[in-house]
């Protein structure tokens, strides 16, 4: 029996075919490693310093924040620069690392400048709301801790940022508020002065004893630790309304007192008038009913 052999050869002209690419693909993976290799060191380099750099950011923000807390300046500015030193340091951090990476400097200036140009037109929004917080640091038309009025809005301002103010309503919730808005709008500060006057106005009957009811609302201003007494409060009759006769309250209180006195006042007095037979009208109408003298045959 016969058998038959199978030899495979590969002509000449394939063999050196492939045995180039071979050697062009392993000269460009030398090559490239070489370049790897080359950028290794400064890779790992420029990886320490920008964790270092991180590290140290936060050990200077927080000795300048404590620095910002001991010192005489108010919270709204020590809140802002404590901002934007961190911002500041970031950006060191990073042409930093770009130096450690052999970047020149001249290429980072260029990067810079032109980040920044394209930023500007991008973030024309973002930098008028820096610009309306270093308004809102210098001329102080609000500072954190006060109590305002923006837009309908009341609440305390807790934090005023590079780009927003951060409002907390009576009842919890946060507003967030652009700088460049709270810089040219009307803003109402019940904070700018300690002292706020409290304006209430009691309805009473008209058959009930006036005086009676003035006297009842001027002794329980009289006892009230939260009135102010370096200023007069006035009690006096404002208004002869339709179904009642209307007593206006206006008193003086620390602002931090404003709502204490609000509700005690109208506890107190509605106590008060219930004792001595003082009525407080309520909404009431009269229907007549004329029966049509058809109906009634």
């Amino acid at each position: 029996m016969e058998t038959t052999e199978f030899t495979t050869e590969i002509p000449t002209e394939l063999s050196a075919v492939i045995t180039g690419e071979a050697e062009h693909v392993s000269s460009v993976f030398t090559k490239l490693w070489e370049q790897v290799a080359k950028i290794l060191p400064s890779l790992g380099s420029a990886v320490l310093v920008f964790i270092l750099g991180i590290l140290l950011s936060k050990f200077l923000l927080k000795i300048i924040g404590r620095s910002l807390e001991k010192s005489k300046l108010d919270k709204t500015a020590a809140g802002f620069l404590h901002s934007l030193i961190r911002v500041i340091l970031y950006m060191l951090v990073t042409v930093i690392v770009l130096s450690v990476l052999n970047v020149p400097m001249t290429s980072i200036i260029t990067v810079i400048g032109t980040a920044g140009l394209t930023l500007g037109l991008a973030l024309q929004d973002s930098l008028s709301n820096v610009a309306g917080g270093f308004l809102i640091l210098f001329s102080k038309p609000l500072k954190v801790g006060d109590f305002v009025e923006y837009a309908g809005i009341t609440g305390t301002v807790e934090t005023i940022g590079i780009l927003q103010t951060k409002l907390k309503k009576l009842d919890g919730t946060a507003v967030y508020i652009p700088n460049n808005q709270i810089s040219s709008a009307v803003i109402q500060n019940y904070s700018d002065d300690p002292s706020r006057r409290l304006d209430i106005n009691f309805g009473i009957g008209y058959d009930s004893d006036t005086e009676l009811a003035k006297k009842l609302i001027s002794d329980i201003l009289d006892k009230h630790s939260l009135v102010s007494h370096e200023q007069a409060y006035i009690v006096r009759v404002g208004e002869l309304a339709d179904s009642a006769v209307i007593i206006h309250v206006r008193v003086w209180t620390t602002h931090t007192g404003y709502w204490d006195l609000y509700y005690d006042l109208h506890e107190q007095i509605k106590q008060a008038f219930d004792k001595n037979q003082i009525s407080i009208p309520y909404p009431q109408r009269d229907i007549h009913i004329i029966q049509n003298q058809e109906e009634k045959l």
